[in-house]
């Protein structure tokens, strides 16, 4: 089997080169084949080694931070050259999914898969939408948004009475009662339950915001698929196969005039 580890094969050979593909060093007396790079008996092990390391939900919480900062600082990235510049460089949502992608598969310690393909896409998607929050933020606080938000209100919204239409018994109300309580404010907990609702709505509607603009923004549509596909590519899974040892062939010595 060519994908299983044969520390008892000794041939001697010449690789295609006579330095480590990882450490630059010299390989010595034997080397291994690695995914078709030639490398040395350190490399090897410390392969090994970092494969075998940590476990799977360890791999998974480190891919997810990773991918996580790079995602931010890509946001932070894009909308900075925006607010500078007044312009969107589309160009910026590839450069996200080669970063996010690459924090990903550096958390996963290059496991790769499905799965961490899946995170990549994901969070290169929310990274690139995110900067568009700012802007949703102002078209909702815009005096037209809250023009239009008003006069939604139902017709059967209580108004107060004038005060000829009161009543005569509403005003023999004791001068010495007192006034109900206020209402007291929300708790912790209910504030940031609405900070969390208010953000995921916000988040939702930047989702679906590069799909609004329709055939008007397909272009912007297909820099961010490419994007999209550098991060799923990245991390593609590649399973480590490494055989060997090899000898390195003698050479001979060079004759004496």
């Amino acid at each position: 089997m060519t994908d299983s580890l044969d520390f008892e094969k000794a041939e001697y050979g010449t690789p295609a080169q006579s330095s480590c593909t990882e450490c630059q060093n010299s390989l010595g007396t034997q080397y291994y084949e690695c995914n078709g790079r030639t490398i040395c008996g350190g490399c090897k092990a410390a392969l090994e080694s970092a494969r075998d390391a940590g476990s799977r939900a360890g791999r998974a919480l480190r891919a997810i931070g990773f991918g996580s900062l790079a995602a931010a600082l890509g946001t932070a990235i894009w909308y900075g050259v925006r607010a500078l510049t007044g312009y969107e460089f589309g160009l910026l949502a590839i450069l996200v999914g080669l970063a996010v992608g690459g924090a990903v598969r550096a958390g996963s310690r290059a496991r790769g898969g499905w799965a961490y393909q899946a995170l990549a896409m994901f969070l290169t998607y929310a990274s690139i939408v995110s900067t568009y929050v700012p802007d949703i933020l102002k078209g909702l606080s815009s005096p037209e948004a809250q023009t239009t938000a008003s006069t939604a209100q139902p017709a059967t919204a209580a108004t107060p009475a004038p005060a000829s239409a009161a009543p005569a018994t509403t005003l023999a109300v004791s001068a010495t009662q007192t006034a109900e309580p206020a209402e007291p404010p929300p708790s912790f907990g209910a504030a940031l339950g609405m900070l969390v609702l208010a953000g995921l709505f916000l988040m939702g509607i930047a989702f679906v915001a590069p799909f609004l603009g329709g055939l008007e923004n397909i272009m912007g549509l297909i820099i961010i698929g490419i994007g999209l596909y550098e991060a799923w590519k990245i991390n593609r899974r590649s399973p480590l196969v490494i055989t060997g040892p090899y000898r390195l062939a003698a050479t001979s010595a060079p004759p004496r005039d």
